[in-house]
């Protein structure tokens, strides 16, 4: 029995060393939520790119848990290019409002998504 809780101990004090608080998720397939989310920041990214994409398809996406979201997206802009976004959701007591934090430009569908 002893040696039963000391392996879940054990087990668990790993498991707990491997996270990364306030670290980002791995990455998922953008979704219907993610597409929503990146459509109303499309005007933002054009301003902010100083050019007009016609194509804007969310690829993949990462979250972080803050004083709200964080959400880090790669998005296709082009048929060989794409970028990464970083973009915040307040909390919904602040409104739940997304805006675009950063942009990472010059991107390919190879290129990692983390953190920046």
């Amino acid at each position: 029995m002893r040696s039963l809780l000391l392996l879940t101990l054990l087990v668990s004090l790993i498991h707990i060393a491997t996270m990364m608080c306030g670290g980002t998720g791995n990455s998922k397939p953008a979704d219907d939520e993610i597409k929503g989310i990146c459509a109303q920041v499309k005007g933002a990214v054009e301003e902010h790119a100083k050019k007009s994409y016609s194509v804007f398809e969310p690829h993949s996406y990462k979250t972080q848990v803050v004083a709200g979201t964080n959400y880090f997206v790669k998005v296709k802009v082009d048929d060989d290019s794409h970028v990464h976004l970083r973009l915040h959701k307040s909390l919904p007591h602040a409104g739940g409002q997304v805006s675009l934090h950063s942009m990472q430009h010059d991107k390919t569908e190879a290129c990692p998504l983390e953190h920046f």
